[in-house]
């Protein structure tokens, strides 16, 4: 609840994000014995990803003699600006090429590495009561921002950023990253197993038909082509649930998801009637006739940035301070590229090719993860979290999701529901 309500403004956010930090570090002081128990009990593979990820950024901050560090590529500039203002270039000094935002960015990693550590030793039901108040978050999170649409966003706003009033943002400042989250929040609802009382099928279908408005709201293009990506997955649950219910003479549980899918159907219905009829729905489906804007000359810059510092890269969370210097004359404009809009890029010019597999690592181990196996008590979570880690990975190649500490945790959460039980793994 409090990195979804205080998290997602980004860097320039940083005593929001210092609260969470230290929230993080307060929760492994309460819980030092669960965190030893990660330490020596969870799955090896895990273990070295999370050590890797909270390691790679301090590598960096390791101060190296000049006879190294001048001689990694793309240090000249430092060599000569050092010298001009008369600073001993010969002193030792670390592989970033800004130590106090590689700083930065390790901090923001003491978050998911807690919800991680923590997360992965419980039992299943408590890691499922972590996903059910994760929901009932984002139905405030979708509360907030219904305030905030209806006031055409002139009241509510947790962040004073330039925005737009018919665009649905909730905690956020970023679009992309409000739908991501609602869609990431449609997968974990998909993954849940199925509430035995009729009461809370139709809570969790109207959940589901919220969620989904809400991606539509924001107008994020991205967000609206993952979103149907999880859709997908979600009519599939239903329909294979269907099929066993018939096949087993279940008539009423059978009935029921019946009426879930009628309910899917009614709430496309709706959609497609305000799209036709030149509604807001039509507002944000126009928006992938628009061009790309700016970003492939980004991109393009990027590519080339990331050339310059490879294999190393230049430092963790330091992109704005190196992508100024590379940066195309003819792609210059009055607005500053504060981000490459490609976490992929991103990562590729900050961390190199350590980044770039350490990044291949967990997506391999989480796909690994997400098939589920046959002693598996919910095999559907599984899957939906695998689900919602490949809509992460698709964003991050045209944005940067993965730079606010909200949905860092939730990525977190994902990959606790994909951690099996000891009983799953003989």
């Amino acid at each position: 609840m409090l990195a979804l309500f205080l998290g997602g403004g980004g860097l320039a956010y940083g005593l929001h994000n210092l609260v969470i930090q230290l929230c993080a570090l307060l929760i492994l002081a309460v819980h030092r014995e669960t965190a030893l128990r990660f330490i020596r009990d969870a799955p090896l593979a895990l273990r070295v990803l999370v050590g890797a990820s909270l390691a790679l950024p301090l590598l960096q901050l390791v101060p190296l003699p000049p006879e190294i560090w001048q001689s990694l590529p793309a240090r000249e500039p430092i060599v000569a600006g050092l010298e001009l203002v008369g600073t001993n270039a010969n002193a030792w000094f670390p592989a970033s090429v800004d130590p106090a935002r590689t700083l930065v960015a390790f901090c923001g990693t003491l978050a998911p590495a807690t919800i991680i550590a923590i997360g992965s030793m419980l039992p299943a039901e408590q890691r499922l009561s972590l996903v059910r108040a994760a929901l009932w978050a984002c139905l405030a999170a979708f509360a907030l921002g219904v305030f905030q649409y209806t006031s055409a966003n002139t009241a509510g706003l947790l962040y004073s950023e330039r925005t737009s009033a018919d665009t649905f943002y909730a905690t956020f400042t970023n679009r992309n990253s409000t739908a991501l989250l609602f869609v990431l929040a449609l997968a974990l609802l998909a993954g849940m197993p199925r509430p035995k009382s009729p009461l809370w099928i139709w809570i969790a279908g109207a959940a589901a038909s919220l969620f989904a408005l809400a991606v539509i709201l924001t107008q994020s293009r991205s967000g609206m082509a993952i979103g149907a990506l999880v859709g997908a997955f979600l009519l599939f649950r239903l329909g294979f649930d269907l099929l066993r219910r018939r096949d087993a003479g279940d008539a009423p549980k059978a009935r029921t998801i019946i009426m879930a899918l009628a309910g899917l159907a009614l709430l496309g219905t709706v959609l497609g009637t305000s799209f036709l009829s030149g509604g807001r729905i039509a507002d944000s489906l126009d928006r992938f006739s628009a061009g790309a804007a700016d970003r492939p000359e980004m991109w393009d810059d990027g590519t080339y940035a990331a050339g310059q510092y490879w294999p190393v890269g230049s430092g963790m969370g330091t992109f704005d301070e190196v992508f100024q210097l590379h940066e195309s004359l003819e792609y210059i404009s009055p607005r500053k590229a504060g981000r490459a809009h490609s976490d992929w890029l991103e990562i590729a010019i900050e961390g190199g090719l350590a980044a770039l597999v350490l990044g291949m690592a967990w997506l391999a181990w989480c796909a690994t993860n997400a098939i589920p196996r046959r002693s598996s008590p919910n095999p559907w979570m599984p899957l939906a979290a695998g689900v919602g880690i490949a809509c992460i990975a698709l964003q991050s190649l045209i944005d940067y999701p993965l730079r606010n500490q909200t949905l860092l945790c939730f990525a977190a959460l994902l990959i606790v529901m994909l951690v099996r039980e000891r009983d799953e793994v003989r």
